[in-house]
């Protein structure tokens, strides 16, 4: 009996070809979070995309330096005014499902997400496109009507769906995509398993299987990860444990500037909350520099709006809401709220969410505001704030990937938006929003224009922003091919070049 158990692990450990054991090799990989699905047109957050990118491809990525590196497509030109984009897509290239991508595949995705009577949740980023064309099997035609300065980066973040079943597939339990790893399982909240593509167009993915395992309590996933449970994770690491972290052998620690925020959003469709004063006053009891300071222990940096100050859009005279409990109690007697109100705040179960929650609780209390704190797991909580019913007052969050200012400003404060949960709206906001799409990227008009957008949304404060990001992800030195993106949704696209000795 014991011999026959042997043979049964063995089996599960090597794979047999030609009379050759070949171990299999498995990269466990932790998140902060579990994903909320796997359709890249319905969801928008980072622990989504992380996974998404490993099973499915756009046509062109970005580089770490935010550069543009090919995928999907080989080469890509422009049209003389610049509002046609031609890509020639790569070559032998086939879905999970075995057919062949085409120029179809890629008209068949943008129209879907352009499409208004498709509940995407992308689509702000797309509304200029008015055309796609299909040249040839290998050649699509995208026209931009009024030229998008920022479609490109746009782009960079399509993946790209087979057209025969985009319309018939569960993707949340079979996605189906070009990438170098193929969907296997997903049990929720405990890991979702990818395994190599053998016909993937590229390098065959060094691994054979990778288990991606949310674990949301920093304490948690750092134990496991010393203890050799977990080979990498990317996301928050105990701030504390940072510098132990940095000087323990066999231990690397991968930084990079990141491009996103933590912010607390308010719910404008709540009448005590939509008043200005009050928005205003709950902006003033976030202690953010202590926050960065001894929450974060210096991790990122100071967050004063959506535009980071070391950006050329950045406007220095924006107006700023530091820790002011006496300016706080002031605005609130200018409301008529001196005796105070009650709110709701939500959040999900990331420890320094929860801090942050806490303090600003105790904070609020001061001044007579009552918050009631709830804490749920992130997909209840993406969909409590994505909702049709929009069931929150108060939430803390975090927006990454403002590769541009437009990224950082126009799906979130757009009337309308995709991803204006809050339900603001400002007419002058809308107009030079628009306006910055066509602006030419880097020059004294788009600079002014986006610094007029960030005066105008500081003074109306639709967030109060607590933290800029920084990056981090710990590696162990058994692991090689591998460091933090600055763009934390696509720090996984090239996972399938990671080798792992042990």
């Amino acid at each position: 009996m014991r011999i026959r158990h042997l043979a049964l692990a063995l089996l599960g450990v090597f794979l047999v070809t030609g009379g050759v054991a070949l171990a299999q090799t498995r990269l466990v990989v932790a998140t902060v979070a579990e994903a909320s699905g796997l359709d890249p047109r319905l969801v928008t957050d980072v622990y989504s995309y992380q996974r998404i990118y490993t099973m499915m491809e756009p046509m062109i990525v970005f580089e770490k330096d935010l550069g543009y590196r090919p995928r999907l497509a080989t080469d890509w030109s422009f049209s003389e005014d610049g509002s046609v984009i031609t890509f020639e897509l790569r070559e032998g290239v086939t879905f999970h499902h075995g057919k062949p991508l085409t120029a179809e595949d890629v008209k068949y995705t943008i129209d879907w997400v352009r499409d208004e009577d498709n509940p995407s949740l992308i689509r702000n980023l797309y509304v200029n496109i008015s055309d796609v064309e299909v040249v040839d099997d290998l050649t699509v035609r995208i026209t931009v009507d009024p030229t998008n300065v920022w479609i490109m980066n746009a782009l960079a973040r399509l993946h790209i769906l087979p057209a025969d079943i985009g319309d018939t597939n569960d993707w949340n339990t079979n996605p189906i995509g070009t990438g170098p790893f193929r969907f296997v399982e997903w049990v929720r909240d405990d890991r979702m398993v990818i395994e190599a593509f053998e016909d993937y167009w590229g390098e065959r993915a060094n691994v054979d299987e990778v288990v991606f395992r949310p674990i949301t309590e920093d304490g948690t996933r750092l134990l496991s990860f010393e203890a050799g449970e977990l080979d990498l994770f990317h996301g928050q690491v105990t701030p504390a444990e940072v510098p132990r972290l940095e000087d323990t052998p066999g231990i690397s620690v991968s930084r990079a500037t990141g491009l996103g925020h933590a912010y607390l959003g308010f719910n404008f469709r709540n009448e005590t909350v939509a008043i200005d004063a009050v928005r205003q006053a709950l902006a003033h009891l976030i202690p953010s520099e202590a926050i960065v300071a001894r929450v974060l222990n210096g991790i990122g940096t100071l967050g004063v709006g959506p535009i980071t100050p070391d950006s050329i859009y950045f406007a220095e005279d924006i107006p700023r809401y530091p820790y002011d409990p006496e300016r706080a109690r002031a605005l609130l007697a200018e409301a008529g709220l001196e005796d105070g109100f009650s709110v709701r705040l939500h959040t999900n179960e990331n420890p320094v969410r929860i801090q942050i929650a806490e303090i600003l609780q105790f904070e609020a209390a001061q001044v007579g505001i009552d918050i009631d704190v709830s804490i749920e797991e992130f997909g209840a909580f993406i969909d409590r704030i994505l909702g049709p019913d929009a069931d929150f007052d108060l939430y803390i969050l975090g927006w990454s990937g403002n590769v541009d200012p437009d990224y950082a400003t126009y799906g979130l404060f757009k009337t309308g938006g995709d991803n204006n949960y809050i339900g603001y709206g400002n007419p002058e906001v809308d107009v030079l929003l628009d306006l910055g799409r066509t602006l030419p990227p880097g020059s004294p008009e788009s600079i002014a224009n986006y610094q007029a957008i960030q005066r105008l949304l500081m003074t109306d404060v639709p967030f109060a922003f607590i933290n800029n990001s920084e990056e981090i992800g710990v590696v162990h030195d058994w692991i090689d091919g591998w460091s933090v993106h600055p763009y934390a949704s696509a720090t996984f696209q090239d996972l399938h070049l990671v080798t792992k000795q042990r």
